[in-house]
C-alpha cells in the first residue's frame, strides 16, 4: 500500500491564518496578497507584528503555534516563505520589546522554527 501524504500549501495556509485571526481577512481580499505563499506568510507576519505591539499574549502564542504547524505540514515553497519571512523578522518583530516579553515569545515559539532561526542566525555569522 502507497500512502500519499499532502503538503499544505498556500492557500490552505491562508485558511488556517483566518482561523486564529479572522480580522486578516480583509488583507487576504486583495487577490495580490493571496497569489503565493510569500504574500500570505507576509500578511501573517505584518498580524504578529501587531500582536506584539498590543501585548496580546494570548492570540500570539496561539499564532506563533499554528505557524509552527504550518512551517510542520507546509510544502516547500511554504516552509521557504515561513523561513525567509517570518524567521527573518524575528528580531525587529522583537527589537522594541523588554528583555521579558522578548524571552516568552522566543519561549513560546515552536522547536522546528526556533531551529531554524538559530540556523539561519548563525549560518549569516553575526
Amino acid at each position: 500500500m502507497i500512502q500519499i501524504i499532502l503538503k499544505m500549501n498556500h492557500t490552505e495556509a491562508m485558511q488556517e491564518i483566518l482561523k486564529v485571526i479572522p480580522e486578516s481577512e480583509e488583507e487576504f481580499k486583495d487577490t495580490f496578497r493571496t497569489r503565493n505563499s510569500f504574500m500570505v506568510i507576509n500578511v501573517f507576519t505584518k498580524q504578529i507584528r501587531r500582536l506584539i505591539r498590543e501585548k496580546d499574549q494570548k492570540v500570539l502564542i496561539t499564532c506563533l503555534y499554528k505557524m509552527g504547524e504550518m512551517y510542520k505540514k507546509g510544502d516547500k515553497t511554504l516552509k521557504n516563505a515561513i523561513e525567509s519571512v517570518f524567521i527573518y523578522s524575528l528580531d525587529s518583530l522583537t527589537f522594541t520589546c523588554d528583555k521579558a516579553y522578548k524571552n516568552l515569545i522566543f519561549e513560546k515559539i515552536p522547536l522546528p522554527l526556533k531551529n531554524a532561526y538559530l540556523h539561519q542566525v548563525y549560518k549569516s555569522g553575526i
